[in-house]
């Protein structure tokens, strides 16, 4: 219930403040006297966009506060929202700056637009002409129905169902769709590691291999050198060694006679020691070494193939094994195309069947509710002046044959479910209904509307919190305008309403009745004012209402 609205440089309010009780309360006043800034002034707190252009000449900033008891609403309601409520209040403060920034807050918290319509959907509902162009739209009917069925929920339980089937009935069909291009990047990445796997690369075998090949290629110069060498080291004729032992033994006889000659006498020997450990070590190099074709032509083979996997794998053995890691990580990202198709027919089938059982539950809960809605819509029709009114919830679906197979038709799957619903009305006695849109009057509209917000109260299972009616009352007059005040009266009993009326037959149910004036300011500037009425000033206003001179 809405206990409080305060209003500051709004359009052509300067400062406002108004209380509210439950039951009908009524806003009159002039034609542009300003009745319709409290209706704006509601919307910005119930999360509507601002306008920086509501802001009043001269100011920087406008606000609008909203005080809302939510005691008697649900424990859903309390729970979901709980960190907003403080002693079963809700305190709205919305604020528009001039550069056209807009912040909203919550009890003080700092809460988005869409958080805050979130908030206050449940306790607030302003109902006025772009209600009654919704009803002509039948695009919106589905969601009246809905909204009597309280099957938000639901509904949005059947949209996530098919978000999901959505998504993998394009992915199934992506797959295959892409089927051979899949198999064949498979095929490829698998040929690739088992060429790689099979090479059996290890880093730093190239060049191993290069300087094994080095000393094959040049084996026989290398014996035919070893050879040479050795001859001249111990050779048949005049060696080296041979005259090392030659010099050696003279001057071993020399030193007999000369001892200082015994030192070199000494390195000498040293000398022929080496020589001769020398060529032992060279002799068993020269036996040592191979003249091998065959292997010489299997490092050949080996390197060619290194050198084809080096330019095909990015240029090195580390390069290579790096390829296969990432090949491997490919091929575990990118499945057997037979086996994702099985799989993702498998999650279509569960999504669907999924899906299929939510959006039957849902068919189920507004067919029942379309009837109970079609009884009360015309029980209400009848007391307001429309005595032979005819209402028709008339669903349709589409038939698809690529849809979901339903046993005795095929349905193409929707976000809301399998249907929609279109209403249909005749005002005339014999005459069926037709869509409402072409056939109800503006005044019939809004019966209409107030007829569904009365079913509504009338279903036990909503809560409607505050309405708003801005002027939906246009078009009637009259005794059919009486009927409407009394619906409205018999709607506002245990609950709180607001009507926005040029009507007097409206005005005079009111339990509470607040007129907006315009006026000239101190400093000669139009202002707008709203108050509330004391009994004796409601009935001058019904007077003025009805252009009968005032109470006095």
């Amino acid at each position: 219930m809405l206990e409080r609205l305060d209003i500051e440089n709004i359009a052509l309010v300067d400062r406002v403040s108004l209380t509210f009780d439950t039951g009908l309360s009524v806003l009159t006043g002039e034609t542009g006297a300003g009745k319709s800034v409290i209706v704006n002034a509601l919307s910005l707190v119930l999360g509507q966009r601002a306008d920086r252009d509501a802001i009043r000449h001269g100011c920087d900033t406008a606000t609008v506060t909203a005080t809302f008891d939510v005691s008697g609403m649900s424990n859903v309601y309390r729970q979901e929202f709980a960190d907003f409520i403080a002693d079963d209040t809700l305190t709205i403060r919305r604020e528009i700056l001039r550069d056209g920034q807009s912040k909203a807050r919550v009890n003080g918290m700092a809460t988005p637009l869409g958080g805050l319509r979130e908030i206050t959907m449940p306790i607030a509902e302003i109902l006025g002409q772009h209600a009654n162009q919704a009803l002509l739209d039948d695009g919106n009917h589905l969601g009246f129905l809905d909204h009597f069925a309280d099957v938000e929920e639901l509904r949005e339980n059947v949209a996530n169902a098919f978000g999901e089937y959505d998504r993998l009935k394009s992915e199934l069909a992506d797959v295959i769709r892409r089927r051979d291009s899949l198999k064949n990047e498979r095929e490829l990445l698998l040929f690739q590691r088992n060429e790689i796997e099979n090479a059996h690369i290890s880093v730093g075998e190239e060049a191993q291999l290069e300087a094994e090949r080095k000393r094959l290629d040049a084996a026989r110069e290398l014996m035919q050198s070893a050879q040479l060498v050795l001859n001249v080291l111990d050779g048949e004729e005049s060696s080296l060694l041979r005259q090392a032992q030659f010099a050696r033994r003279e001057l071993e006889r020399m030193a007999e006679s000369d001892s200082h000659l015994a030192k070199l006498a000494q390195q000498l020997a040293e000398t022929q020691f080496i020589i001769e450990d020398t060529k032992t070590d060279l002799s068993r190099y020269g036996d040592a070494l191979e003249d091998n074709p065959q292997r010489l032509e299997e490092i050949n083979q080996r390197l060619d193939e290194l050198y084809k996997l080096k330019a095909k794998y990015g240029g090195s053995e580390e390069a290579i094994l790096t390829t296969l890691v990432e090949i491997d990580e490919q091929l575990g990202k990118s499945p057997d195309s037979a086996k994702l198709i099985d799989y993702l027919e498998k999650e279509v089938g569960r999504a669907e069947k999924l899906y299929t059982e939510k959006a039957r539950q849902l068919s189920e809960i507004r067919r029942k509710a379309a009837d109970y809605l079609e009884r009360l819509v015309v029980k209400e029709l009848a007391a307001l002046a429309i005595e032979q009114a005819q209402f028709v919830c008339a669903f349709d679906e589409i038939r698809d044959s690529n849809g979901i197979d339903l046993g005795d038709r095929t349905i193409r799957p929707q976000p809301h479910g399998f249907e929609t619903v279109r209403f249909e009305f005749s005002a005339n006695y014999g005459e069926p209904a037709k869509p409402l849109a072409k056939t109800a009057s503006g005044g019939e509209i809004s019966r209409v509307l107030l007829a569904i917000k009365a079913a509504e109260k009338r279903n036990a299972s909503q809560s409607l919190g505050l309405l708003v009616f801005d002027e939906v009352d246009t078009g009637i007059g009259g005794r059919t305008a009486a009927e409407v005040g009394q619906r409205l009266k018999k709607l506002a009993e245990g609950h709180q309403v607001l009507v926005i009326t040029h009507l007097h037959q409206i005005a005079r149910l009111a339990d509470h009745h607040y007129v907006a004036e315009k006026s000239r300011s101190a400093d000669d500037r139009s202002v707008i004012a709203v108050r509330r009425l004391t009994s004796r000033q409601v009935a001058s206003e019904l007077d003025r209402m009805l252009a009968l001179p005032s109470h006095r």
